[in-house]
């Protein structure tokens, strides 16, 4: 069994998933049809029994949002929040505008990650911002311009447009769970002189925005993540929540990251599925336990703590799939957004990149994919009761933050609707869980 974790960078950059399944180039966003427009009315959600994070109403008194600004983390201050390079770690903080103003979501964007020489020296030669703030420094509008659920545009974002957003920019390459401190100058060719701070960065940022930005007031606070950060949510969520204001009410919402724990392609292997059999145990445990070396990780803390020690247990706390099973350690209401043909996912499966962006498939390729699908239905099913779900069918990664994507209507078994409609939706009654699969 394989562990496939899927992240998208604003640059190009090699894909490499956590457990050493194959390596993807092609592109975020999508490459779907056209979908009809909404013509049916949104599937009636199913109330959670064990749920009981209170309903909220959106208003807004403020018809535009306020300008964003880039922060540079003091290191004084917080010592521990340092990009691989050594350079403060930042965030964009778009202030909340009238009634929005006590509204927070805090997003960790897309960006990969490195695990040895080979990744890491490639990554700081190809995308300096995933490993340093000096390029923000020196070009500030470079942090700027997210869109979907953070743009500040109430046409294109009409519940959100006015909330107060953070950004945390990701620069620590260790999809926000190292905590390792480099021990020496940093060497762009050598990881083991690097910092993986994404843990220590976070909690700064979070201990920053109540300082100096009235982070203490919220009394909503969403955290949110697309690929990289998707599964950043997934390891921060819990901690988060404790480090939000007391009272304020705290929801979770993941884009672009979850498991889908199947084999490989293989166009040799058997039909209908072309699966690879190739999955030795060892080679696994090793790579997770040179992951977990190099950047001091760690899952989910409550897995993480009930787990043994071994590599092998500890890399369970970074999977989707067992963190939010009934009985898993993840409870909040979270929404996760994911399509079933996930083009990441399948291409670090082994399924061609140029085929992924072409929709040309071979034979084998269409029976691997409806196997891919398959599971993947199977999976988000077999979520905890407080999951909702948004999962097309279409050739696509981020969602969220795509303009396009964000706003572009979906056809489901129970009706069409859009991303930007279930999230509304379901922030304003998280317990009233919608589970929106495609066939």
């Amino acid at each position: 069994m394989k562990t496939n974790l899927r992240f998208c960078s604003r640059v190009a950059i090699p894909f490499l998933t956590l457990l050493g399944i194959g390596a993807m180039q092609t592109g975020c966003g999508g490459n779907s049809t056209a979908v009809p427009p909404v013509t049916t009315p949104t599937p009636t959600p199913t109330p959670s029994s064990s749920c009981t994070t209170p309903p909220v109403t959106i208003t807004h008194t403020a018809s535009t949002a306020n300008a964003p600004q880039l922060v540079f983390l003091d290191t004084s201050k917080y010592p521990q929040a340092l990009c691989n390079d050594g350079t403060p770690a930042a965030y964009v903080l778009r202030p909340g505008a009238g009634a929005a103003a006590n509204r927070w979501i805090i997003s960790l964007p897309e960006g990969g990650y490195c695990y040895d020489q080979a990744s890491c020296s490639s990554r700081a030669a190809d995308s300096p911002t995933l490993v340093s703030s000096a390029p923000y420094q020196a070009n500030p509008s470079l942090a700027f311009g997210m869109g979907g659920l953070m743009d500040s545009n109430p046409n294109n974002n009409p519940d959100f447009y006015d909330a107060s957003t953070v950004e945390v920019l990701y620069c620590s390459s260790d999809v926000w769970s190292g905590a390792k401190a480099s021990p020496s100058a940093f060497n762009p060719q050598d990881p083991t002189t690097w910092n993986f701070q994404g843990h220590a960065i976070l909690n700064a940022v979070i201990a920053d925005l109540k300082a100096s930005h009235n982070f203490s007031a919220a009394t909503e606070v969403m955290l949110t993540g697309q690929s990289a950060g998707g599964l950043g949510v997934f390891l921060n969520v819990n901690p988060v929540a404790k480090l939000a204001p007391p009272g304020a009410r705290f929801v979770g919402f993941s884009d672009a990251d979850f498991g889908n724990n199947v084999n490989g392609f293989d166009p040799s292997g058997a039909p209908p599925n072309y699966t690879s059999s190739n999955s030795p145990p060892d080679e696994i445990a090793a790579k997770a336990s040179q992951i977990l070396l190099l950047w001091n990780g760690s899952g989910d803390p409550v897995c993480s703590a009930a787990a043994p020690p071994d590599p092998s247990s500890q890399a369970a706390c970074f999977d989707t799939g067992t963190l939010l099973a009934p009985g898993g350690t993840i409870t909040f209401p979270m929404l996760v957004s994911i399509s079933e043909k996930d083009t990441y996912a399948l291409g670090s499966s082994g399924i061609s990149g140029n085929d992924i962006q072409s929709g040309n498939f071979t034979t084998e390729e269409s029976g691997y994919i409806a196997y891919f699908a398959s599971n993947m239905r199977t999976s988000l099913n077999s979520t905890n009761p407080n999951v909702s779900i948004f999962s097309p069918d279409s050739f696509v990664h981020v969602e969220a933050t795509d303009f396009n994507l964000f706003t572009k209507p979906v056809t489901f078994p129970n009706g069409t609707i859009t991303l930007q409609q279930e999230l509304g939706s379901w922030y304003k009654a998280p317990c009233s869980v919608q589970r929106n699969i495609a066939n």
